[in-house]
């Protein structure tokens, strides 16, 4: 990689988006060394997944059965267009674990490829390439997001980076019929696929209200003026592309999270919550550890049971010393990288640039009062709602990458050097990582961990079975994992992803109940019992119980 002369100062602003040979080579190799890196987290698959995730596998089987679904089961707010980010794998090799996460890593590389081609539009070759780094020596937080469909928000991210593509081409004056029309539809459907877009918007919006008022400043504001006829055509564009989502709600409007976005301006909730985002969410994301104690999540104890993953702080410490210098890198180069997009925004020598770099810095702040002001923040794992961030993190470190190459005497070997030392220290952590869940082994060769779920076992040994009681972490896990034959019906403190399923059923349950040791499966054990429910089997970790429902609505709760 080499610095463009002053790319990261404004001559970049009209640089061509052709790829001569040089930058090409580089980008594949990120792409390829993104996908090597994230082969023990796909073919670890089975042991990872949870119910969260197997809902979105289960939305994929339903797609290969020919049932497309307007939205996730049981989230209005989360459109179906990520199913095809596993549907050509399971097209070929069935709906399984493995090609279902497998679309994380698909995601991964739209967002990868998206910040490049931003950063070129917007900066040049240099900054392009020096973008490079932070997303594709990734760390354990972010090839960890890559692993969940829905859950790990990473289609989005990439969405976004691509909506600003467009829109730096749409305020340079090339808008066409077409092209407005294009940008319309990409942004629609940005809020059709996750409601998290929203934060885009208020950056394009902001972006576009900076490129008008930089109108007439000169050629160049001239030049970055959305005319009316464009504007008019981008919103009748914007307007179809989310037009599924309203759709979907009014036709299936279902939503057991019905409180998800609740906020709270509570001054001890929002200390608590910027807590959280300082020392937890940021560093997991950018530096893949938690702060004061360098954590490393997911809690490997966890890994192939009923629950969540993120529980367990015993056995969540840092696998190793690589920990410290890879938290530092990267919240170091995330500063510096702020800065650099701010400076951007203000002394940038092209228009769209600067107006571009605004939008980004808008959009980052309201990411980050939405996540300070949302009630449902509760820990590390909460980090998710902050993925787009990943974009204005790449530009930035881009453009600091970029200014340190370009400057005399020993800038580019400055620049190279934080760049092997950078992919050296995160590719040891997410290998020490992978070693800490059992993933990897020997000479570095991926692991497949072997998964022993009792409940898994018996609904094996017993095929008759095609429907399941249970735990919200059991049911939907347990049901994809048996391939969409076994029907699951959580409890009812628990969301109810399908109910269609338990409605169908006599008494709204099935009669196979499972239960593991936790509190509130241990209560529904025992009312099962006082019932003369009849033992399946019981160990130490789960008990199946026949439990037919009686009463005219059957017993989804306790008694």
């Amino acid at each position: 990689m080499s610095g463009g002369a002053g790319a990261g100062d404004g001559s970049g602003g009209s640089a061509s988006v052709r790829l001569d040979a040089r930058a090409a080579a580089c980008l594949i190799g990120a792409i390829t060394s993104c996908l090597l890196l994230r082969v023990p987290l796909i073919l670890n698959a089975p042991s990872h997944l949870d119910s969260d995730l197997a809902v979105d596998g289960l939305t994929l089987i339903d797609a290969l059965r020919g049932h497309w679904r307007w939205h996730y089961p049981g989230t209005p707010f989360s459109g179906s267009l990520a199913v095809l980010l596993s549907l050509p794998q399971a097209m070929a090799w069935g709906a399984t674990p493995w090609t279902l996460v497998s679309g994380g890593a698909v995601a991964h590389i739209l967002l990868l490829v998206g910040a490049f081609g931003l950063a070129w539009s917007a900066f040049g070759r240099g900054p392009a390439l020096w973008s490079l780094i932070p997303l594709t020596f990734a760390s354990t937080g972010m090839i960890w997001l890559s692993g969940r469909i829905t859950g790990g928000h990473l289609l989005v991210a990439g969405w976004s980076a691509w909506a600003w593509v467009l829109w730096i081409g749409f305020v340079r004056g090339r808008e066409s019929k077409s092209r407005s029309l294009a940008l319309g539809v990409w942004c629609g459907l940005g809020l059709y696929i996750d409601s998290m877009f929203l934060m885009t918007l208020v950056g394009l919006v902001v972006g576009t209200a900076a490129a008008l008022l930089r109108a007439g400043a000169g050629p160049e504001g001239q030049r970055s003026r959305p005319g009316t006829p464009a504007l008019a055509l981008l919103v009748a564009g914007f307007l179809l592309g989310a037009s599924p989502r309203w759709i979907g709600a009014w036709l299936d409007p279902h939503d057991p999270y019905h409180e998800q976005f609740a906020g709270s301006l509570d001054p001890p909730v929002l200390m608590q919550h910027a807590r959280i985002l300082l020392l937890e969410c940021l560093p997991r994301l950018v530096a893949g550890h938690r702060l004061p104690g360098f954590e490393a999540d997911p809690d490997p104890a966890r890994l192939g049971e009923g629950g969540p993953l993120w529980t367990g702080d015993a056995a969540r410490k840092a696998v190793g010393w690589i920990a410290y210098p890879t938290t530092a890198m990267a919240i170091g180069l995330a500063l510096a990288a702020s800065w650099a997009l701010a400076s951007a925004s203000l002394r940038h020598r092209d228009a769209a640039s600067r107006s571009m770099a605004a939008g980004l810095i808008a959009a980052s702040l309201a990411i980050a009062g939405a996540f300070l002001i949302n009630r449902n923040i509760f820990n590390a794992d909460n980090y998710r709602y902050l993925v787009l961030w990943l974009v204005p993190w790449a530009l930035g470190s881009g453009l600091v990458l970029d200014r340190l190459a370009s400057r005399p005497r020993a800038g580019r070997l400055l620049a190279a050097s934080f760049a092997v030392a950078y992919a050296a220290l995160f590719t040891s952590d997410a290998a020490s990582w992978y070693r800490h869940l059992g993933w990897l082994g020997d000479g570095l060769l991926p692991v497949r961990r072997r998964v022993d779920d009792p409940a898994l076992r018996w609904l094996e040994d017993h095929p008759d079975v095609r429907a399941i009681f249970g735990g919200y972490w059991d049911v939907y896990r347990l049901s994809f994992l048996r391939g969409g034959s076994v029907r699951g019906v959580p409890f009812s403190m628990f969301p109810d992803r399908f109910p269609e399923w338990s409605a169908a059923m006599p008494g709204g349950r099935p009669s196979i109940l499972v239960a593991r040791r936790t509190p509130e499966g241990q209560q529904f054990v025992k009312s099962a019992l006082r019932d003369g429910a009849k033992v399946l089997h019981r160990d130490g970790r789960v008990t199946i119980l026949d439990w037919p429902a009686t009463g005219s609505g059957g017993a989804r709760s306790a008694r």
